[in-house]
């Protein structure tokens, strides 16, 4: 059908996903779900398909449609998603899943849920349908806990240590953390505590309370009779920047790179450097500084 010659767009199925407000939502300790949690919808890509075993891979395989904050005072979380093509992972059909997480790779606390009718619908109908309700309560949790009748709760949330959440990009931690902040940049630094907004998001520390920068403590490593500077950087795993770590033996020029540095770990919660010059008369003085920016 057209209009002036033009086609008028069809919309895709809009999915209305939420669970039901007042519930009992817990986390593993029987405490109340808090505004700390964070509810996704998405699809796990490929062949992939999620068990407590694989729990692992479950960040890298993850592809989100949408976010949303758990609302602690309404005691739910709502939105919705209307897909605007079936571009891959996105394809029609394709198993969809809720992800409820709060924490990092540290510690956290999950729910992964989906129902069996859970499936991304056509982007391209060619009469726009009426809204998909998915509840929570009638969904089959792959971790975690849901009761379809809401006692004696609805949600409930399990325990997971050393096992990364999904990704939060810099412009999604922008706005979740920094709403209504006017000094949001990644350099800009609001609590005037020293620590730049992007080295709070790094460090997963609040950017808005003043506190002290996370501790990035030089070690002295001794490698064959020759000692060696090395830095540990704490970071959040599932809070993706670029880190880069600087040397020098004047404060003055600073360098970096396989020529200069290596890679001596990289795990889910800390990044280690070591400096490739060592300690000598020709070298009597090494110092060493941490340079971050977004991918």
């Amino acid at each position: 059908m057209a209009l002036g010659g033009a086609a008028i767009p069809t919309y895709g199925q809009t999915i209305l996903w939420n669970s039901d407000a007042n519930a009992v939502n817990l986390t593993s300790s029987g405490q109340a779900m808090d505004s700390g949690f964070s509810y996704e919808l998405g699809v796990f890509s490929g062949t992939f398909v999620p068990t407590n075993d694989n729990k692992a891979s479950w960040a890298a395989n993850w592809q989100a449609c949408k976010r949303t904050p758990y609302e602690s005072v309404n005691k739910r979380f709502s939105n919705s998603f209307t897909p605007i093509n079936n571009d891959f992972p996105f394809t029609i059909g394709k198993a969809t899943y809720v992800w409820g997480f709060r924490g990092d790779a540290v510690s956290g606390e999950w729910i992964l849920f989906r129902a069996a009718s859970w499936n991304i619908p056509d982007a391209y109908p060619p009469v726009p349908p009426q809204p998909l309700e998915w509840f929570a309560k009638n969904a089959t949790s792959i971790i975690g806990s849901i009761n379809s009748s809401g006692s004696p709760f609805l949600m409930k949330s399990v325990a997971v240590t050393g096992v990364a959440p999904p990704t939060t990009p810099w412009a999604q931690w922008q706005v979740e953390t920094l709403s209504g902040e006017p000094l949001n940049g990644p350099t800009q630094d609001p609590d005037n505590d020293g620590v730049s907004n992007l080295l709070e998001f790094v460090f997963g520390t609040a950017p808005t309370m003043p506190n002290a920068a996370a501790a990035t403590p030089v070690s002295l490593v001794d490698l064959s009779g020759q000692k060696y500077l090395q830095m540990t950087i704490p970071h959040r795993i599932d809070h993706p920047a670029v880190l880069i770590v600087q040397v020098s033996s004047d404060l003055s020029q600073w360098n970096s790179g396989a020529s200069y540095t290596v890679v001596v770990a990289d795990t889910a919660t800390s990044l280690i450097v070591r400096d490739l010059t060592p300690f000598d008369s020709a070298s009597p003085k090494r110092f060493m500084r941490l340079k971050a920016s977004l991918p």
